[in-house]
């Protein structure tokens, strides 16, 4: 019995991580949002959890946000954890996101996070360090509440039946914030999938990257987390579905018929 005591004890270390070892790389795509800079920042700088970097993309914001976001930051004696980029002319979210996450080494997690937006309590990072800290997860998404009205809006955990079938793209919209995932399941992203007329993806961005994501993690490799863990800002005039709700449908439509990617066996070497 002491011998297949110690076996189990073996298998269970085999197929799982360090959570303290984990590291976060937090993506701020940011344009305008002077309003929300503190919060944005003080929900990311306030982790229990202290093992991450903040890139932060000002992204030739016509405000004060790079200025507050420098400021706030040295403030809070971040140092080294946060990265500033103060773009020369304005790229749009999609293409600072690719940019940032293709200079991240591969066992990063990234966590994106908008620059008007939050995260819900100082364990976010923590929780997710936990869930991380099983191999077999590459990817999780979850549910979030909105600023306006702090009402839960819960997204739902994907049916067996559409990840066996690697049919994300023909059901309904399910993966909301807050989206993560290793760097690595990102590069095997085909930049081509998230342009549109030569461009990065002006909308709806986040569709297209969790849809090639969950293609890529489709043999149980992603996790829904049901605990509240972002908080999703709908007072800001320049959120997609209130700038262009027609362009947003239409291209919601475009991503939808993208060909499926091919769900992967391993992401890392397997040893």
């Amino acid at each position: 019995m002491k011998y297949l005591y110690i076996a189990c004890l073996l298998l269970s270390f085999c197929g799982s991580i360090d959570a303290q070892k984990i590291e976060f790389a937090i993506i701020v795509p940011s344009y305008n949002n002077e309003k929300y800079v503190i919060e944005n920042l003080k929900s990311i700088f306030d982790q229990s959890y202290r093992n991450y970097t903040v890139y932060y993309y000002n992204d030739h914001s016509q405000d004060n946000t790079g200025q507050l976001a420098r400021r706030y930051a040295r403030e809070r004696k971040m140092g080294k954890r946060f990265v500033l980029i103060n773009n020369k002319k304005q790229k749009g979210a999609l293409h600072n996101i690719y940019t940032a996450i293709h200079r991240l080494g591969p066992k990063k997690i990234v966590v994106l996070v908008d620059g008007d937006d939050m995260l819900n309590g100082q364990h976010v990072l923590r929780k997710l360090a936990k869930v991380y800290a099983d191999k077999r997860v590459w990817l999780t998404y979850g549910s979030y509440k909105t600023s306006a009205f702090q009402c839960a809006t819960y997204c739902d955990r994907i049916p067996l039946s559409i990840a066996r079938k690697n049919a994300y793209r023909s059901y309904k919209w399910a993966s909301s914030h807050l989206r993560t995932f290793y760097a690595k399941l990102f590069h095997k992203i085909r930049k081509k999938d998230l342009m549109w007329q030569g461009k990065f993806l002006p909308m709806a961005g986040d569709l297209a990257i969790m849809f090639c994501l969950l293609e890529l993690a489709s043999k149980k490799h992603f996790r829904y987390i049901r605990d509240i863990l972002y908080v999703y800002n709908t007072t800001n005039p320049l959120s997609d579905f209130r700038k262009n709700p027609q362009l947003l449908a239409r291209l919601d439509s475009v991503i939808r018929k993208k060909r499926p990617y091919k769900p992967l066996k391993y992401l890392f070497q397997k040893k």
